[in-house]
């Protein structure tokens, strides 16, 4: 699967339309499916998304990245992010994404948006990471 940077997941995904979705799917207009999925991982560590507050029709004219947060878990690490779409200067879509370092904090998990298309095939951005590090992703920290 190609690894893609956040200039590249905008470039691509600016000016298309929301046509359907579920909270594990958004499909546009040119047939795209995206989706958030555990994309590296090491052991019993995990990581995942969904989407939430989905605006049918809505042409995507921005995507914004929130901060990684930190959840406090006695066990391991876990950190969450979101992402927003736009239509202009309205959300209409909110991205809910979750990566966890497993068992005592020892492994290490990637949560991507994965954008699955008729002509360029599979893509990966990596959104969120949990390792035994407050780093959270490479994409997020530069």
């Amino acid at each position: 699967m190609k690894e893609i940077n956040f200039d590249e997941l905008k470039e691509f995904l600016l000016y298309k339309r929301i046509a359907e979705w579920d909270e594990n799917t958004l499909i546009l207009d040119d047939f795209t499916f995206i989706s958030i999925e555990c994309t590296d991982w090491d052991c019993c560590a995990g990581a995942g998304g969904t989407f939430s507050d989905v605006e049918l029709d809505a042409v995507i004219t921005d995507i914004k990245i929130g901060d990684v947060k930190n959840i406090n878990d006695s066990d391991t690490v876990v950190r969450e992010i979101e992402m927003k779409i736009f239509h202009n200067q309205n959300k209409v879509v909110s991205v809910n994404a979750e990566a966890n370092a497993g068992n005592g904090g020892y492994y290490y998990s990637v949560a991507s948006v994965v954008l699955r298309t008729v002509s360029n095939g599979e893509m990966k951005f990596k959104l969120i990471g949990a390792d035994r590090t407050l780093e959270g992703t490479k994409e997020r920290v530069g």
